[in-house]
């Protein structure tokens, strides 16, 4: 588990999510298929395939 979403920002260029880590800073992943190929609310969890560094 790399964290939980906080929060999700609109912004112009579109959606960012912004990961609670625990023991880390938050990050923000942008909300794209690319990187989030997965939604499954039923279950309460996204899938992430982020680029490296995104998440450094």
């Amino acid at each position: 588990m790399i964290g939980s979403v906080k929060e999700v920002v609109h912004g112009p260029g579109g959606e960012l999510l912004v990961l609670a880590r625990p023991g880390g800073p938050d990050a923000l992943v942008p909300f794209v298929t690319a990187i989030v190929p997965t939604v499954d609310l039923p279950g309460g969890r996204l899938v992430l395939t982020p680029p490296e560094g995104l998440l450094d």
